[in-house]
């Protein structure tokens, strides 16, 4: 009996072996076809003296932890397992392959993984020689963004190789963790009698060369270094007739110049690949999301605007736009002695824009994103989705942002009264902690563990105190040294405010601007609270503002729009009417905060993008968006396909609060359903397709009303009783109803259900010290799909329904949010908070089954909601209904120098 047929038949009962696919030095690779789950997939079955030599137990115990990393880009593990093939029959020479030859049984090892049908790396560079730059930069970014995800999770690669790169529609997938680690934990003098060694000389790293026990992720590093240089210019840094030879050159030579082979590539590149393959580990970059982030890294510069001073009397609303120099080269000294007013005028209004390049960009949702040093010198800023999220820091003076280390996760940065040191939040809904950072970056110290919101934002008080929203909603103080927290404000659970967000500290330390919530962004307004009593008093509509002295208040609205007002401090109140200063900026769908900072010195940063000039967009399997209505100006913050595709039903933020519309999207017929309620979102559809549910805010209460479609009969509401709900869904039959209550803290959001004919009041579905949210149903009734932050993160769950508390499938892994099944039930898909969108094969019914998550797309610039589900899918499931942001993510940061010049002018200043 051949090897192919005897392995054939040792796994007959799970895979049909159909060929090889091909062999290397530790394994030989099948395609096969997955019994169970019908599809093809690759069985990679080891060399039986590796097998021998790494053990069963030890091989299963490591492909264990590889099996957790899951990545868009690391092929992922299907499954693992050991065979015994006897070898007592047949042709010598072919159960040679399989390592045959004596009388007893062998023990293979193998591992399943997705077939790719496409090519390898090493393919593609055998086939072209050189990539385009472009190819080369990109994929080398992937690989990058794979490693450092499994190096955070404690594994590294060591096998970094082309051959171990699969491209999947172009798309790097990095392959064979499983056997790296396995063999890196085994004995280095058993590995010798194997006559293998692990690694590859053209990417070995020098401390890999030399056989050193602690290889750490900048190993892996120099190997991805090599590959781009590879691929770059067709052929690896070092090269020689043996194995030997070519080790001896990794350890004593350098490689040539890429630039100098290719004129094409850019010096930036050649700087990052030489970096990485340093002869010493501590030289190269620390991480692989560093190497990433200097590969696409340019030297930029800041554009900055010439200007005139104009005198006082003649002044008029000037934005002179000809950009001819840089902020950064100038420096600030030199920048103020070009703005400064002449001849007793001045200093006139400048309109710039702070570059940050190609690498850098912005984050386009989330909580508060930008911060300004009260000298007007230095940003903050929270950076983009993937490896690169976290603080970023730029002095007005450099030609680039820093990223701080230690601060993956931040949001809503501040700085301290002088300007040395930034505040922020890191971590999930489930616990979030305040921490500070010297502004020239440093070690971050944590000031509060806990008790701090998810949401809300803080301010540094000149009485050395940082005030900040509590997990209770209201405000609380601690020294800036750290210590106790004190409480000082608490919304009243009878009024209409149900949180004191982002917390402005006036001079003196007495008084504080903060954001009223009172339930969605359009509702909401501005007020100060007493510092001592914790009293509060609504000043005017808006949801974000900041002060500016000498006695201004700068509002942030939540259609883009940046109002002035005057006002005292002394005494907390406005001195005249908000006027229009400024459209255009870029605000947060959720909750209107308004992306916007200003400066002691007068200095407005802000992000450019109109809300709603993109909005709603149907996106493909690949990504690709298709803009459904043009005519569509305001934000929209949430969207329902009805079940027959015909029509959307679609909540629109407006001028004092939000609204429902229904839009046909076979006539583009525009029509308003919820006339009769203000402050009304988050709508889905009857299951028949009649009838469209949403959340309403009356009074204090915000509660669930249903309607008919075509807006022919009023508004009722589905629940009795006073309990206040942020999510409904219907089941298929008509049967349950599934609401989510509103939640004011960690724990609170639950979900509950109400059974027609059975029950009268909402009954308890799924609670727990956790919070349990975005509910889902599968289209047969029977399975109930949910987010819980129970491991510490947000996860996607799946239990069986309406028994609960049966069962319980964790389905995502490394984060998932806004679980939606497909209209026929075969697919789950879900998001996460770096804009990708995963599709998971399941089979409902009886049983549940699921397969592992796959990458359909990644799009930060596509508006998701935390506690929510803002997209749905089209009947045939090709396409999603989505929200675009019309921001997306920034390059640039607007900047406003002497703005105060202009609030003197319009909101009546002399």
């Amino acid at each position: 009996m051949s090897s192919l047929e005897q392995l054939r038949t040792a796994l007959a009962d799970r895979y049909t072996l159909e060929r090889e696919l091909g062999a290397g030095g530790m394994a030989t690779v099948y395609l096969a076809h997955d019994i169970k789950h019908d599809r093809k997939v690759a069985i990679k079955v080891l060399r039986p003296e590796l097998a021998a030599v790494i053990g069963a137990e030890r091989f299963l115990s490591e492909i264990r932890t590889t099996a957790n990393l899951q990545h868009p880009h690391i092929l992922p593990l299907f499954d693992s397992g050991t065979v015994m093939v006897g070898t007592d029959q047949g042709d010598p020479a072919a159960l040679a392959t399989l390592g045959g030859g004596g009388a007893q049984p062998t023990t293979h090892l193998y591992y399943v993984m997705p077939y790719i049908a496409g090519e390898s790396l090493r393919d593609r560079i055998t086939r072209e020689h050189q990539l385009p730059v472009a190819d080369a930069v990109r994929l080398a970014t992937e690989i990058a963004g794979a490693l450092d995800y499994a190096h955070r999770q404690g594994v590294i690669h060591r096998d970094i190789k082309p051959e171990n790169v699969m491209l999947h529609d172009g798309r790097a997938l990095v392959a064979d963790f499983g056997i790296a680690l396995a063999m890196a934990n085994t004995a280095g003098t058993r590995m010798t009698e194997t006559g293998m060694s692990l690694g590859t000389p053209h990417y070995m790293s020098p401390e890999q060369a030399m056989g050193e026990r602690e290889i750490t992720g900048r190993s892996d590093v120099y190997a991805l270094g090599a590959i781009t240089y590879e691929m770059l210019c067709g052929e690896p840094p070092f090269n020689g007739p043996t194995a030997q030879a070519i080790i001896a050159r990794v350890m004593t030579e350098e490689p040539r110049g890429l630039t100098s082979q290719r004129k094409s590539i850019p010096p930036g590149v050649e700087a990052a690949v030489f970096t990485a393959l340093e002869k010493l580990p501590a030289d190269r970059f620390a991480t692989a999301a560093e190497f990433a982030v200097a590969l696409k890294e340019e030297r930029t510069a800041t554009r900055y605007t010439s200007a005139i001073a104009l005198p006082a009397r003649s002044r008029r609303r000037t934005v002179l736009m000809s950009a001819i120099g840089a902020i950064a080269l100038l420096g600030a000294a030199a920048l103020g002695r070009l703005l400064a007013p002449s001849g007793g005028g001045t200093a006139a209004l400048v309109n710039a824009s702070l570059e940050l390049g190609d690498s850098i960009a912005i984050r386009p949702i989330g909580n508060v994103r930008l911060a300004i040093s009260p000298s007007g010198g230095r940003v903050a800023f929270i950076g983009p989705d993937g490896s690169d999220v976290g603080l970023w820091v730029r002095d007005l003076g450099d030609p680039k942002a820093r990223l701080f280390p230690d601060t993956r996760g931040a949001f809503a940065p501040f700085f301290s009264p002088d300007g040395e040191t930034i505040g922020f939040f890191s971590g999930g809904s489930s616990q979030v902690s305040l921490k500070v950072v010297a502004a020239t970056a440093g070690v971050v110290r944590t000031l509060v563990q806990d008790s701090v919101a998810s949401f809300g934002g803080a301010d540094w008080g000149d009485d050395g105190q940082i005030y900040f929203t509590h997990a209770n909603r209201g405000l609380a103080r601690v020294s800036a040294g750290g210590g106790a927290i004190t409480k000082i404000s608490r919304p009243d659970s009878l009024s209409e405010i149900k949180e004191h967000d982002f917390p402005d500290v006036l001079p003196g330390s007495r008084r504080a601007l903060v954001m009223l919530w009172k339930g969605s962004a359009g509702s909401n307004a501005v007020g100060v609270v007493d510092l001592q009593t914790g009293a509060v008093t609504e000043l005017a509509a808006g949801s974000y503002s900041r002060y500016l002295a000498p006695g201004y208040l700068v509002i942030g609205a939540s259609d883009g729009r940046l109002l002035a007002a005057r006002f005292d401090v002394g005494s907390g109140t406005l001195q005249s009417t908000p006027t229009l200063m400024l459209q255009g900026v870029q605000e947060e769908f959720s909750n209107g905060t308004t992306a916007f900072a200003v400066a002691d010195n007068g200095t407005l940063i802000y992000q450019a993008g109109q809300v709603g000039t993109t909005g709603i967009v149907w996106v493909d399997r690949t990504g690709r968006k298709t803009l459904v209505d043009s005519s569509l100006s305001a934000a929209v913050t949430g969207v329902a396909l009805s079940p027959d595709a015909t029509q959307i039903a679609l909540a629109q933020s407006v001028s004092g609060g939000s609204e429902i519309w229904v839009k046909q999207l076979t006539t583009g017929t525009f029509s308003r359903l919820s006339m009769e309620t203000q402050n009304s979102d988050r709508p889905v559809w009857t299951p028949d397709g009649r009838q469209v549910a949403f959340l309403a805010t009356r009074g204090p209460r915000r509660s669930p009303w249903i309607r008919r479609a075509d807006g022919s009969d009023s508004a009722t509401s589905v629940v009795a009783g006073s309990g206040e709900f942020d999510e409904i869904l219907f089941e298929r039959s008509g049967r349950f109803t599934i609401l989510r209550s509103q939640g004011t803290s960690v724990g609170t959001r639950f979900l509950l259900v109400m059974e027609r004919g059975v029950d009268t009041l909402p009954r308890i579905l799924l609670q727990s010290r956790f919070d349990h949210f975005a509910p889902a149903l599968s289209p047969d009734g029977k399975w109930l799909a949910f987010v819980s932050d129970e491991s510490g993160a947000k996860e996607v769950y799946v239990r069986p329904f309406p028994a609960v508390d049966s069962a319980k499938i964790a389905i995502s892994v490394g984060g998932g949010l806004e679980p939606l099944w497909s209209r026929d039930g075969t697919e789950l898909y879900f998001r996460n908070t770096r804009g990708d969108l995963f599709t998971v094969p399941v089979t409902t019914g009886p049983r549940f089954e699921h397969r592992t998550p796959q990458l359909l797309f990644s799009d930060p610039a596509l508006v998701q909601q935390e506690f929510y589900r803002s997209y749905d899918v089209d009947p045939d499931g090709r396409r999603f209904l989505m929200l675009q942001s019309g921001g997306g993510e920034s390059r640039s940061i607007n900047i406003i120098l002497n703005w105060r010049t202009e609030l003197d002018r319009l909101a009546g200043g002399t």
